[in-house]
């Protein structure tokens, strides 16, 4: 059986968005903890890794703060490392919903990401010192690391709404019958 760290990236400052993301509501509940919950089923473990939340534990960005997502990303397979989990599954706190079958999607081998949301990604633990080689070389983008890792690209007939504006959240709220508290 293979043990997958569960990370939800969460650092952002939501400028688009013109508020904390994070903590906005569908279905009176939080977009972290619609995450949290979603990949608690489907994982060992879960952390959040770029901000605190009480129920969680959370990770400080690697090497440093202000590498945005990969940051979090290389804390968590910092951690999955030195914890012995073979592998990081990520998801980023904006996306939702979180598909149910992500695990089982991606697979827990290979670098894999769903095709159109770069940063919901399988990747094995032992990418974490390249990782950090990857920030350290400049390379700051999810898909300067998917290009550089190989990670393939999984389908998703129906696209999670990456919410980064107000009008995106209103829509994963259509879509997902989640109506603002």
């Amino acid at each position: 059986m293979t043990a997958v760290l569960g990370a939800i990236l969460a650092g952002g400052r939501s400028r688009r968005f013109g508020s904390d993301k994070a903590a906005a509501t569908i279905g009176g509940r939080s977009l972290l903890d619609h995450a949290a919950s979603s990949l608690a089923r489907q994982v060992s473990a879960v952390v959040v890794c770029g901000r605190a939340h009480p129920a969680l534990r959370a990770l400080a960005d690697v090497p440093r703060p202000g590498l945005g997502p990969l940051g979090g990303l290389a804390a968590a397979l910092s951690c999955a490392r030195h914890e012995g989990f073979d592998g990081v599954l990520c998801v980023p706190v904006d996306l939702h919903p979180v598909p149910d079958d992500l695990a089982r999607r991606l697979g827990h081998h290979a670098p894999a990401v769903l095709d159109g949301q770069h940063a919901a990604g399988f990747w094995p633990a032992g990418l974490a010192d390249p990782l950090v080689d990857h920030l350290a070389g400049g390379g700051r983008s999810f898909r300067s690391w998917i290009d550089a890792t190989g990670a393939v690209r999984i389908p998703c007939e129906t696209a999670p709404v990456n919410i980064n504006r107000p009008g995106d959240l209103a829509e994963a709220r259509r879509r997902t019958g989640g109506a603002p508290p």
